[in-house]
């Protein structure tokens, strides 16, 4: 049985709730010591679990199952100086405090060392899972745009920052990859198609993978251009909101007739631009198969873009949250 994640959430602090969400942990206790894959939402809840437990449960380091989520845990902590060179804080129990000297580099060593597997790991380039393929090909071409940026590294401050900005492109794309997990982890394969003038559009892996990799990592990019989502959007919650305003957009008529591989609307007061392509898949008894696919999708902050908006685009009303820029005819 695999939970789903509104299961895992504590609802409340009574004894009635403490006793069910027991009784889920020592299933998953169960599976793990037997090696049973378990689910990111369903190891996040059980390692989360081994962490605060007063009972002998063991430690997240007894539990492969809790790679995952100790490396999320620490990049957390670390990301904004993946060399050791700051000062930290993580959390014990339900307490923060500031790791010492040794913990630091205890912690830096292990990610050191995810950062060497993962490099081994994207470096492949016929993986079987789609979601991996997709994202060991966008690491693999960040990878090549930081090296062709590096310059000489004539200094040693230049190649600390190279270090410092590998391991974080690396490292933010492990992280990535795992959020990429939980998203297709939580939705119906149909929660993932929005539809607009009667056609369907699909967000597939390549979709998530290159919107989070590329719009939503300001903090961790170490060399990039690119415009980033804010509050308003969730990363986990992008199929649902995406389908939800392409709902109101399509219920509109506003873009009948319109061609729709370019979408350009406001919410909340931010305009944003969606590219949808036609792209070919190949399905089992079908063969080749032609569909639209949801490219990219990212706030518009430049110039050319807004002045493409404003000579080429009428902007109409929605709601209250949104508009839509329908292009003049």
């Amino acid at each position: 049985m695999t939970y789903k994640r509104d299961e895992l959430d504590l609802k409340n602090d009574s004894e009635e709730e403490q006793l069910r969400t027991r009784v889920i942990f020592e299933d998953l206790k169960s599976k793990a010591l037997k090696e049973e894959k378990l689910t990111e939402h369903e190891s996040d809840f059980f390692c989360q679990g081994v962490e605060l437990s007063r009972l002998d449960d063991g430690k997240i380091d007894d539990y492969n199952c809790c790679s995952n989520y100790k490396f999320k845990t620490l990049y957390l902590t670390y990301f904004r100086d993946l060399l050791g060179f700051s000062s930290y804080e993580k959390a014990k129990g339900t307490t923060l405090y500031q790791p010492d000297f040794k913990e630091i580099e205890k912690d830096i060593s292990y990610l050191k060392k995810v950062e060497s597997d993962w490099l081994q790991k994207i470096g492949k380039t016929n993986h079987s899972d789609e979601l991996m393929q997709q994202v060991s090909t966008e690491t693999r071409d960040d990878l090549k745009n930081l090296e062709t940026s590096k310059g000489r590294l004539l200094f040693r401050r230049d190649k600390v920052n190279h270090i410092r900005n590998r391991r974080s492109l690396l490292l933010q794309s492990k992280y990535i990859y795992c959020t990429a997990l939980e998203i297709f982890e939580m939705f119906d394969k149909k929660e993932f198609i929005i539809n607009l003038n009667g056609k369907e559009i699909e967000i597939n892996e390549y979709s998530i993978i290159h919107i989070l990799n590329r719009h939503f990592a300001q903090t961790t990019k170490p060399l990039t251009k690119k415009s980033f989502h804010i509050e308003d959007i969730e990363p986990r919650y992008l199929n649902k909101q995406l389908k939800s305003i392409f709902d109101d957009i399509d219920n509109s008529k506003l873009l009948v007739d319109k061609p729709i591989n370019k979408v350009a609307f406001r919410y909340k007061n931010i305009d944003y631009q969606i590219w949808i392509n036609e792209r070919t898949k190949s399905l089992k008894g079908l063969g080749n198969v032609k569909y639209n696919r949801l490219e990219t999708f990212y706030p518009v902050k430049e110039q050319g873009d807004i002045d493409d908006l404003n000579e080429n685009y009428k902007f109409e009303h929605v709601n209250v949250d949104l508009q839509v820029y329908v292009k003049k005819n």
